[in-house]
């Protein structure tokens, strides 16, 4: 892989994740020194982490509640202690329930907790990033929502604002910063898994993967991407772009 980040420093938060993880990798070998950051360190992400030393790369990993936002101030002083102040901020931490549930039946201490990770995480880590980013003229800031936070998703509702949430946000950021060469944008994935699985419910038959993602990321990373702010990606396989299930003739 052309090694279109070399100099640069990311950092992950989710980085123990299915996208997280594959986002540490695309983007370490794109060049780019990485900070691994999650709540919860896992064997699986201390193993990536040695992997990419390995293969001559640069990557650490920091503990990090991202609803602290003290927490998040030492962590982010730390990756620039260890790695170089952080010119790629990939908001990727999130939580969602395990199955669905209509509004009016949910918790409110468990919808007040999911929009404090999903949102005003991903407002705290914005916010530990921009000061520095202002002052070096350069940032790119890329937020994971959902196609929840687009087109709504029944049983969803708390998961859809905090995503929705997400998207109005970055958008208002972007504009804000703009004049100090940072680039705000989103993705929003759709039915991502393990591995690509035929499927009836997006127009290209299959499901994504956490590469179809992640490739994504380093493309807004990359200084292909340097003209475009306030965007929001869909990487759903077309699942948002209209009825699935219509009549029509082919």
């Amino acid at each position: 892989m052309e090694k279109k980040l070399h100099g640069k420093v990311a950092l992950v938060t989710g980085a123990g994740g299915l996208i997280g993880r594959d986002t540490v990798r695309r983007l370490a070998e794109a060049g780019a020194g990485v900070a691994a950051v999650d709540i919860a360190i896992s064997d699986e992400l201390n193993g990536l982490v040695r992997e990419i030393a390995a293969a001559g790369g640069k990557a650490v990993v920091e503990r990090l509640d991202i609803t602290d936002s003290r927490e998040a101030a030492s962590v982010f002083q730390d990756v620039e202690r260890r790695l170089g102040p952080v010119d790629i901020l990939v908001n990727n931490a999130g939580i969602v329930r395990g199955k669905s549930e209509a509004f009016h039946r949910t918790a409110e201490e468990y919808w007040k907790r999911l929009i404090e990770v999903n949102l005003f995480g991903t407002m705290i880590c914005t916010r530990q990033a921009l000061d520095g980013m202002i002052a070096r003229r350069y940032g790119r800031i890329i937020n994971i929502a959902s196609i929840a936070g687009v087109s709504g998703l029944p049983g969803w509702a708390d998961y859809a604002a905090s995503k929705g949430g997400v998207l109005m946000f970055s958008k208002t950021v972007a504009m804000e910063v703009g004049k100090y060469g940072i680039t705000v944008n989103c993705i929003s994935p759709g039915m991502i898994g393990k591995e690509a699985k035929p499927s009836e419910g997006t127009w290209l038959g299959r499901t994504g993967t956490a590469a179809d993602v992640s490739n994504m990321v380093v493309y807004l990373a990359s200084p292909e991407a340097d003209f475009i702010t306030g965007s929001n990606y869909m990487v759903d396989g077309g699942r948002v772009a209209g009825p699935k299930n219509a009549s029509w003739n082919e």
